[in-house]
């Protein structure tokens, strides 16, 4: 019985996770957007959402990682249900913390993404990342520059 436990828990582990959090409307997406690119966008949802924004939801199997475990914290740090609440500094300062945590490979974390395999990033997705945190905070990520030259 404990053998068939632990094989219908390996495939599960195994499987990608389709789970998303219900579909927002355009209205939600345009105040609420992090980014005008809509790859990234899509990219921030499916590997970064579930720890670092107070929507979504985890698979069952990827929601006792130890990582997702202390997801409240993460939300402390980084919550991007409240980005556009963050002044430029703040947006500036996880920009450069999102370059830095992508290009290091720590986000997102090994535990998490073994066990949900749909939130790991690709080499692609990776790039589309950091070519997005690393350029200057523009409106794109909608920031306002006032009395500041590039």
């Amino acid at each position: 019985m404990v053998l068939l436990v632990d094989l219908a828990l390996l495939f599960v582990g195994c499987s990608s996770s389709q789970q998303t959090a219900a579909p927002e409307t355009t209205a939600q997406r345009s105040t609420n957007a992090v980014s005008t690119d809509p790859q990234v966008s899509a990219i921030l949802q499916q590997s970064c959402y579930e720890c670092h924004s107070t929507g979504g939801s985890a698979p069952w199997y990827a929601a006792v990682s130890p990582t997702h475990l202390a997801a409240k914290s993460a939300r402390r740090v980084l919550n991007f249900s409240d980005w556009q609440t963050y002044g430029a500094q703040k947006r500036a300062e996880a920009l450069k913390n999102i370059e830095q945590s992508v290009s290091a490979g720590s986000m997102p974390p090994g535990d998490y993404t073994a066990l949900d395999h749909s939130a790991r990033l690709t080499d692609d997705q990776k790039q589309a990342l950091l070519k997005w945190a690393s350029q200057p905070a523009l409106p794109a990520h909608g920031l306002t520059l006032r009395n500041k030259s590039l």
